[in-house]
């Protein structure tokens, strides 16, 4: 067979020997099965970005760790360099995974070489020594369904405590080897503690393989089994061996978000008095003070005398306030006016009594010297 254009750099490190033939192709990837270290393996070809019908990519990407900033800067940027970069860490995932699956007890292939973004690794092979066909191509017996989901549900878990969930778990991703299914495919493999899609995808991971055994067995009860899962992981409690009741009961327990915030601010305060006492400038901003609730006279509509006074009774003044006293504006009111009462004289300075204009007392008359009577 003519050796594909994106084998042949492996082909001349003598990394792969011959290339027998493809041997399936998926969403993702064309597989080709091949001579390497003198024994049939597979070699695994991912597509372009832009040949490849995987959905929803960004939902599985997040939360992972790219080593350089720069390049992580290019990749939320996606700029060419960034976007080149994006595909090469989607290539290398699957690598990274199996490695962590494999430490964990998970059956996956043997990975054994990553080279121009071609995966070399074990071919997994049935009883009678052929390639190991998928789990969705066998019509199985309904105790052997059964016995498989049961294999594939613990399967899980273990790959739970590794801290991985496959994200695209079914019966296609799986090979009927002859000791048993292996798990293939994990490209879109995410991080339990950094992707907040974990549990979403934890979920339809196992409902999955509840939908491979209604197949085969009837009328099947679909039990809580992830929700489970993902309770005993995040408390800590979740170990390979965990068996599983299905008697999954959600908390109703409100959370306390004004307890988290209260942490977040002592936290950020410790933060801050370290780096002042470093010398250091950044770190986390003092949030800003909430404005002062408005009195109740203001809150009706009442103008306030001053806003800039900071005491309450300057912006909501007694009553007498409209009509303030002289002294309130002048703190020594007889500097500038002496005699108060100049300037509100007494009644009788404007009315005089009637005697000044006839000191005698009689009416009608002058004065005493005649001129009118007396």
């Amino acid at each position: 067979m003519r050796i594909p254009e994106s084998l042949v750099t492996l082909a001349e490190y003598g990394v792969i020997e011959q290339v027998v033939r493809p041997l399936m192709s998926g969403k993702e990837a064309q597989v080709y099965l091949v001579i390497s270290g003198g024994e049939e393996r597979v070699a695994k070809i991912y597509k372009d970005a832009a040949h490849r019908s995987f959905k929803n990519r960004a939902e599985y990407t997040e939360g992972r760790a790219v080593r350089s900033s720069r390049d992580q800067r290019a990749i939320s940027k996606r700029t060419t360099h960034g976007r080149a970069q994006d595909e090469a860490e989607w290539r290398s995932h699957e690598v990274s995974m199996i490695y962590r699956l494999q430490a964990a007890g998970v059956r996956v292939p043997v990975a054994y070489n990553f080279i121009d973004g071609v995966l070399v690794m074990e071919l997994i092979k049935d009883a009678d020594g052929n390639p190991a066909p998928r789990l969705a191509e066998l019509d199985v017996g309904a105790e052997a369904a059964a016995k498989i989901y049961q294999l594939l549900l613990r399967e899980v878990v273990r790959m739970l405590c590794a801290g991985v969930v496959h994200g695209d778990f079914s019966d296609f991703n799986v090979l009927m080897a002859a000791d048993g299914p292996v798990v293939i495919d994990f490209p879109q493999a995410v991080d339990a503690a950094h992707n907040q899609n974990a549990r979403k995808l934890l979920l339809r991971d196992v409902n999955n393989l509840h939908d491979f055994l209604a197949r085969f067995v009837r009328d099947v009860q679909r039990l809580p089994l992830a929700e489970e899962m993902w309770e005993l992981y995040q408390s800590n409690a979740l170990t390979p061996d965990t068996p599983l009741t299905g008697r999954y009961r959600g908390s109703s327990r409100r959370a306390d978000t004004a307890a988290v915030l209260s942490l977040i601010d002592d936290a950020n305060r410790d933060e801050r008095r370290r780096r002042d006492l470093l010398g250091l400038k950044g770190g986390p901003q003092t949030p800003p003070a909430q404005a002062p609730q408005r009195p109740p006279a203001q809150q009706h509509g009442r103008p306030a005398t001053d806003d800039r006074n900071s005491q309450p009774q300057s912006r909501n003044p007694q009553p007498q306030s409209r009509n303030p006293q002289p002294q309130s504006r002048n703190p020594q009111p007889q500097s500038r006016n002496p005699q108060p009462q100049s300037r509100n004289p007494q009644p009788q300075s404007r009315n005089p009594q009637p005697q000044s204009r006839n000191p005698h007392g009689t009416g009608g008359g002058r004065g005493p010297h005649g001129r009118g009577p007396a």
